[in-house]
């Protein structure tokens, strides 16, 4: 397994950013943002066997090794080592609602309360679809515009 992606892998890239981000914030001492991030890590199948309370009292145990599965599993793959055979085009689902999150998309947005509603205005107007739970955005094309949606 190599030290760090290739500049090939685009999700790779993001993932392990996202991998140390999640890091960080289950090593906070801010409650707000520690306890997510661990929920995180509980939901990933990792640290099960510990009450959120404790995980948190030890969150200094959280390492990066535990963040990589943890966003390797969130977008789907079995373990980090398959991210980083991933080459396909298209970035999964995850990755995109890593770019919604950090992009800096003006007001108002083109947000749907459904998928279905989202996919007619798209067909419609163009841009990218992102699924966020039930609902979904789509990002005008434009420079700036998410990798993956072009």
């Amino acid at each position: 397994m190599p030290a760090s992606p290739n500049n090939d892998l685009p999700f790779a890239r993001l993932a392990r950013r996202e991998a140390k981000r999640l890091c960080k914030a289950a090593r906070s001492d801010t409650l707000t943002e520690a306890l997510p991030a661990l929920r995180r890590l509980r939901a990933a199948g990792l640290f099960d066997a510990h009450p959120l309370s404790a995980l948190h009292r030890q969150r200094n145990r959280v390492q990066l090794k535990h963040c990589l599965s943890a966003v390797a599993r969130e977008s789907g793959f079995d373990d980090w080592p398959a991210v980083l055979t991933h080459h396909g085009s298209t970035l999964p689902a995850a990755a995109m609602r890593w770019q919604l999150r950090d992009a800096d998309l003006p007001y108002p947005n083109r947000w749907f309360a459904s998928h279905a509603e989202a996919r007619a205005w798209q067909a419609a107007h163009g841009g990218c679809l992102v699924p966020h739970g039930t609902q979904a955005v789509v990002l005008i094309d434009r420079p700036g515009t998410p990798a993956g949606c072009r």
